[in-house]
């Protein structure tokens, strides 16, 4: 994801005044150590308001407090739009909190022993994203609820939650002796999303390590056994890879529900929503995502770009490194399926296909680099932004230049070092050592790694900071795969859609072709395509699998909140078709290079 995590509140600095000065003296010096004590009372679950209480001690004056404007995906959501009723109270009377700009306030000119500020949070925003509390359960991304103190962000927190009767609760926040949840700072404590209700809840162990699976299914049915096979192979064949289990307990959150979908990682966690209604027919999508989630455990949520650092939760950071963190995490998600034994080679081969058709038919990806197109991620938020002509997925092209590195790599160095070889260097040299990479320090792991026989610089001056096209059978021939391509028939919808972020996924038409069949039938701009042939929908219909051109369809429509139903036939288009196969000619070298690749991973 999306989403995502970013960097450092600025801090305003005013020469302190003489009686400020004596005022910071009256305050105890253990104050200022206290944990900043936060109370959320989820016990009026209807109005979807989380009652919350943020008490810190050893308040000096003018003393700022701030809310972030955006978490999870890279976006400016602007979470201060919940926050309702904010009082204050400055050892137990009360006083005004004064507002700064959009996101911030301060207490008034006087120091407190303890400043309480109360408010409440409207939470109703049903997503792996997002903040939701209602009848059934909460859900809640803890950047989009709770204030912090910009000058004093890495100072310890402590959490109390007060819950309906009958729920219980889950969250990677250690608890201590009292029942409090505990952070060392306001970071690692938004980092750790939080789930109550009356969840199912499962573990496992492995490498030495609990994992925790919390289900919150809104009625849906699911294997239980089947999904903790899932992740326990995943889990194996990813710390296999990286070599390291970073933790004593893991916890994966999985809301099944009849709309949404999508995966937020985390330090300590994963969230992943996934529509019910694909359980059956939809599993190897749900392996995926798991195995791209968990991934993240290691790539972006500790092998971190230095851009990302500190986390900006108000102007956002600098993401070009997002075909890395993300476009890589893809690469790691389709080998590990691969790996584990959940997908076939075959199952492998097309989805990587699909991928080189993904950008090959996007014509922005002649001017937007894969590194522009981290940097432009700010924009995701708004739907036409995703033309094909205007942007390319730096998780698309990411993933396609995790596999030519790799392979690039293994050839350069006689299948010695590659991709594997990056990662485990990153998280050993950078991660484990509190350091963040730049893009310098890539090239440099990569050249180095491979006895300087792989041209780092020329890779990344052409398709990382470049728009030359990928030449694919160059380096999947190393491999000894061929790249095909050939025309293919596909339907054409005669309109495009884009899908929303978060929340129920909504499909809205950008743009409908004059004369085809679908403005014929009344297919208007701005119509919101809630199903196809009476299925819901989560994705734009081009994306959807198993229709033919000439078919008969009917779309579900919300137009301006009034539901319409529209009937026509699918046309038809010519456009390139990619496949992937293994070369009957490969040499021994290239066969091995491949098994080497593709080849089953051991637990550490």
């Amino acid at each position: 994801m999306p989403p995502v995590v970013s960097g450092g509140a600025s801090i305003t600095v005013r020469r302190a005044s003489f009686v400020t000065l004596l005022l910071f003296t009256f305050v105890p010096a253990f104050a200022a150590e206290a944990p900043i004590r936060y109370q959320l009372d989820l016990r009026e679950p209807a109005t979807h308001l989380v009652h919350v209480h943020m008490t810190i001690a050893g308040a000096s004056p003018a003393l700022q407090i701030q809310f972030p404007a955006w978490n999870a995906l890279y976006q400016i959501r602007d979470f201060v739009r919940n926050v309702q009723d904010l009082k204050g109270a400055c050892d137990g009377a009360p006083t005004d909190l004064i507002p700064v700009d959009v996101n911030t306030w301060r207490n008034g000119d006087r120091a407190c022993q303890e400043l309480v500020a109360s408010y409440d949070l409207y939470a109703n925003e049903e997503s792996v994203f997002s903040a939701i509390l209602n009848e059934h359960h909460a859900f809640l991304n803890l950047a989009q609820v709770l204030f912090y103190l910009p000058a004093e962000r890495s100072r310890s927190v402590a959490v109390e939650f007060l819950l309906p009767e009958g729920w219980k609760l889950a969250t990677p926040l250690e608890q201590d002796a009292a029942g409090k949840y505990t952070a060392t700072d306001y970071d690692r404590m938004v980092d750790s999303p939080v789930e109550a209700g009356t969840f199912d809840d499962y573990s496992y162990q492995q490498g030495g390590a609990e994992y925790r699976v919390v289900v919150y299914a809104e009625g849906a049915r699911y294997s239980s056994k089947k999904l903790l096979e899932s992740c326990g192979k995943i889990t194996a064949t990813e710390t296999g890879i990286m070599q390291d289990v970073p933790f004593r307990r893991y916890t994966f959150f999985f809301h099944f529900l009849a709309f949404g979908g999508g995966g937020m990682e985390h330090a300590y966690g994963t969230a992943i929503g996934f529509p019910a209604s694909r359980l059956d027919a939809g599993w190897l999508d749900l392996e995926s995502t798991i195995a791209h989630e968990f991934f993240h455990l290691w790539n972006v949520k500790r092998i971190r770009p230095q851009g990302l650092e500190p986390v900006d939760y108000v102007r956002g950071n600098d993401a070009r490194d997002l075909w890395l963190s993300e476009g890589v995490t893809s690469t790691y998600e389709e080998l590990a399926l691969v790996r584990s034994g959940i997908a076939a080679r075959k199952d492998f081969y097309d989805r990587v296909a699909n991928q080189i058709e993904e950008l090959e038919k996007r014509p922005a990806r002649h001017f937007q680099s894969a590194e522009l197109s981290g940097i432009d991620a700010w924009l995701e938020g708004h739907r036409d932004y995703f033309r094909p002509e205007r942007s390319i997925s730096y998780y698309n092209k990411g993933e396609l230049l995790g596999f030519l590195l790799d392979l690039g790599m293994r050839q350069a160095s006689h299948n010695r070092a590659g991709l594997d070889d990056l990662m485990r260097a990153l998280d050993r040299d950078f991660a484990k050592q509190g350091r963040f990479f730049q893009d310098s320090d890539l090239m440099a792991l990569a050249s180095r790694l491979t006895g300087g026989a792989f041209d780092a610089q020329t890779f990344f001056r052409d398709y990382v900071s470049g728009t030359v096209d990928l030449d694919y059978g160059r380096y999947f021939g190393y491999a000894g795969l061929t790249v095909n391509q050939e025309a293919a028939s596909t339907p054409d919808w005669g309109f495009r859609a884009t899908a929303s972020f978060g929340g129920p996924r909504e499909i809205q038409v950008e743009s409908v072709d004059p004369g085809s069949a679908a403005a014929d039938a009344g297919v208007r701009t701005g119509d919101v395509i809630t199903s196809v042939n009476g299925q819901p929908l989560s994705v734009p219909p081009d994306r959807l699998t198993g229709v033919k051109p000439g078919q008969q369809v009917e779309l579900g429509i919300l137009r301006r909140s009034r539901p319409v139903s529209v009937k026509f036939q699918l046309g038809s288009s010519s456009e390139p078709h990619y496949r992937i196969e293994e070369n009957a000619q490969a040499t021994p070298d290239q066969i091995a290079l491949r098994e080497s690749w593709l080849g089953a991973v051991s637990s550490p």
